[in-house]
């Protein structure tokens, strides 16, 4: 073999093990990112008392959003908006109670509040709130601060987690 034929051999066995880090970093780094979603969400639904089922349907992470051998940054989107009351019933383990003065759904009791369904089909708790204008609202779990709180949480030792899961992934690899 002449020098040139050995340096093309080189060449390509280095782009080999470049192309093969690069694609254990990606399998890390979404495999750290589902860790995460389960965790924070677990969490989250535990506190507040909802299915974790419906916490996990907040989280999106969509096929273009996942990291690959290219691109080594995974992105998970999370709706953090309220969520109505009427969800926890999906779960058999909540019930609602009906008593004087109100109603209570698993573990939230709502005064003066009812269920309705509204004019495009779907049932609601309902709370007369008093005001002269718009004097019933939907009642919702606020959901902003416990997911971010729980997000921010499980992703606080990524440095170190991403360091320890790549060493053990490349040397199961690599040896």
């Amino acid at each position: 073999m002449t020098i040139d034929q050995d340096l093309a051999l080189i060449r390509r066995n280095a782009n080999k093990v470049v192309k093969q880090l690069n694609h254990q970093a990606a399998k890390t780094i979404n495999h750290l990112a589902t860790k995460a979603r389960n965790q924070a969400t677990k969490n989250v639904a535990k506190d507040i008392g909802v299915p974790v089922k419906t916490l996990k349907g907040r989280t999106r992470q969509s096929k273009h959003q996942r990291a690959t051998a290219t691109k080594l940054h995974a992105r998970l989107r999370v709706n953090v908006s309220p969520l109505p009351l009427i969800r926890l019933l999906e779960s058999k383990a909540n019930r609602v109670w009906e008593g004087r003065g109100g109603i209570m759904v698993g573990k939230y009791a709502v005064q003066r509040g009812f269920i309705q369904t509204l004019a495009n089909g779907r049932l609601h708790v309902m709370q007369r709130a008093g005001r002269s204008r718009y004097s019933i609202d939907v009642v919702k779990i606020p959901l902003q601060q416990p997911l971010t709180a729980a997000y921010q949480q499980a992703l606080k030792d990524y440095p170190s987690e991403l360091r320890k899961e790549l060493k053990d992934r490349l040397s199961a690899v690599f040896s």
